[in-house]
């Protein structure tokens, strides 16, 4: 990617990254309900979404194609399905009342498949990369490296940003001690993370 262009899709990554959207939600509803360090899990495999739903994208610009709406759309309903069975989940669960504590309630592979979903099934993503990246990309480039530039940059401030919203959402659990309380706080991840579910599906 030339210098000149590197220098603009840097801050206009960042500033859309930074924007509340699903995947920002998802990191900030399992920082309430799971801590920052589990929610790295979640982080891992949206980090990888994210990768597939950029190669995807550059490879349908560079070839003029696109997938079948059908397709698309079924995918997406599996994973709102897999987001409203966490989210489920989340709301049946019993956290530890005890002061200050974080204690996982969904496995690390649980949190993989879970961030890899939700950011292949985000239209928004699909549509943001599609309108975004033509204008980024040089005719007569080695494609290979257009990627490695776009990749380096995306997954970097997304991985921030998620970081940002995890440690919000944790900072809150942390504020907040008792049992009830705390059963509240779980059932807030779980209405976010149908919304993510909601969001995915319109």
């Amino acid at each position: 990617m030339k210098p000149e262009l590197l220098m603009l899709f840097i801050p206009t990554i960042a500033v859309v990254s930074l924007t509340p959207g699903m995947c920002m939600m998802l990191a900030f509803s399992l920082g309430i309900s799971e801590g920052y360090r589990r929610t790295l899990w979640m982080m891992l495999g949206e980090l990888f979404g994210v990768a597939v739903v950029v190669s995807a994208t550059v490879w349908l610009l560079q070839n003029m194609m696109l997938l079948d709406p059908m397709w698309f759309r079924g995918l997406m309903v599996v994973g709102a399905l897999y987001l409203l069975w966490v989210a489920r989940a989340l709301w049946l669960s019993e956290p530890d009342s005890s002061e200050g504590a974080v204690e996982g309630n969904l496995s690390g592979p649980t949190l993989v498949i879970l961030g890899c979903t939700t950011a292949v099934m985000n239209p928004k993503g699909w549509a943001f990369m599609l309108a975004l990246l033509p204008g980024f990309m040089v005719p007569g480039e080695a494609i290979l490296g257009q990627l490695s530039g776009f990749l380096s940059v995306i997954m970097v401030t997304e991985f921030l940003s998620m970081s940002l919203y995890a440690m919000s959402g944790q900072w809150l659990r942390r504020r907040v001690s008792a049992g009830s309380q705390l059963r509240w706080l779980n059932k807030l991840a779980a209405v976010l993370m149908v919304i993510v579910s909601t969001l995915v599906i319109f």
